[in-house]
This record gives C-alpha cells, structure tokens and sequence, in this order.
C-alpha cells in the first residue's frame, strides 16, 4: 500500500513520531519490569535509609553560641 497516495508527508511524519514514542514506552516498561527497581524489596518497604549528617565543629560551635 503505497501511503504517500494517502497520507501527506507531516501525517507520514507524525504518524512515526508516535510510533516510536510507543516503542520507546513499550522498552522502558520492559526494562523497568525486569530491572532492579521492579523487583520486590524483601525488606517488605522499598523507602531508602537516610544516614544523619554530621556538621563540621565550627558550625556546630556557631549554633551553639547563637
């Protein structure tokens, strides 16, 4: 079927813009699926542990003298 008959060149190229918008939607979906981050935590949450921050001595000296 010849779709220049049918279709001009902007329906052509809009056409294949979504085409690969689905393309590239369907992989990150499969990557997303079978990669680390779809995989069930067995911690039972999937929250990221947070480490305190430890201020240098003299800004923890200023806070203290404020």
């Amino acid at each position: 079927m010849d779709l220049s008959a049918i279709f001009t060149d902007d329906h052509i190229a809009v056409m294949g813009c979504f085409i690969a918008l689905t393309a590239c939607t369907l992989i990150a979906a499969v990557s997303f699926h079978f990669g680390p981050a779809g995989k069930v935590s067995g911690q039972g949450s999937a929250s990221l542990k947070m480490g305190s921050v430890q201020q240098p001595d003299s800004v923890s000296q200023q806070n203290k003298a404020a």
